[in-house]
């Protein structure tokens, strides 16, 4: 574990507190995995407003559907209150990561299905 700790780390950024790691509508060329802090995720109500959907802690992860389908971000995401270290992978880190670690994409569809049906117990009540 400790040796992928370190191969990870190599695709660490850091973001100070409050600070944007990307907008809502802007194309998106990289996922994102939480190393450590928070992230807050936003989106845009129709009255203008920034509401907050989730925050995301250590090995979760968000921009994956922004990768996958090349569509507009759907969110906004900011650094949390303590600031947040990002293991960023654009599309070819992503590619290695499913080929050579099948489960990282098992994980990856386990997370959308889970998004997918929280979305819609909230459409439909």
């Amino acid at each position: 574990m400790e040796e992928a700790s370190s191969l990870f780390e190599r695709f660490l950024r850091t973001y100070p507190e409050g600070s944007p790691i990307f907008e809502e509508g802007a194309a998106g060329y990289e996922m994102f995995i939480v190393h450590s802090g928070k992230v807050k995720l936003l989106k845009k109500s129709k009255g203008g407003e920034d509401k907050t959907l989730t925050v995301l802690g250590p090995g979760e992860f968000f921009g994956e559907m922004s990768l996958i389908d090349g569509s507009p971000r759907s969110t906004s995401a900011v650094a949390g209150e303590e600031g947040a270290g990002l293991i960023v992978l654009d599309m070819a880190k992503f590619m290695y990561l499913i080929q050579q670690h099948p489960m990282f994409s098992y994980t990856i569809m386990g997370k959308l299905s889970q998004r997918l049906r929280e979305a819609n117990v909230s459409i439909i009540g």
